[in-house]
């Protein structure tokens, strides 16, 4: 009798360690699927053109930062906050960049067909 419940106790802590672990397995892919992409094309660290996005990346506060390669990631995880603001700036500065010209293009369009 002893045994059996020995053995009872046995399953039941291994059936809810189990549960434990595919709970903390599932919220740690739902924190990683909600992490925001950065969207940043120039690596953070070696200030380099990343050439295959998504491949090498961190994630720190919630946002992925792209790498351009797996050793970028103990430089930027030493420093995150540096380079996080420098990815995040290049982001900034590309989209600023590309609404300037997008202004540009719209006076051009405007003097032309004043011209007209």
């Amino acid at each position: 009798m002893v045994r059996k419940a020995m053995l009872l106790l046995a399953v039941a802590a291994f059936v809810g360690m189990a549960t434990a672990a595919m709970a903390q397995e599932e919220e740690t892919h739902a924190t990683v699927m909600a992490a925001e992409d950065v969207g940043n094309t120039v690596c953070p660290v070696m200030d380099g053109v990343i050439e295959e996005l998504g491949k090498d990346t961190v994630e720190y506060e919630g946002k992925v930062y792209n790498l351009c390669c797996a050793d970028c990631k103990e430089t930027f995880l030493n420093d995150p906050d540096k380079y996080a603001a420098l990815a995040e700036a290049q982001v900034a500065a590309v989209a600023a960049s590309a609404k300037a010209e997008e202004i540009a293009t719209m006076e051009i369009e405007a003097e032309e067909a004043d011209l007209e």
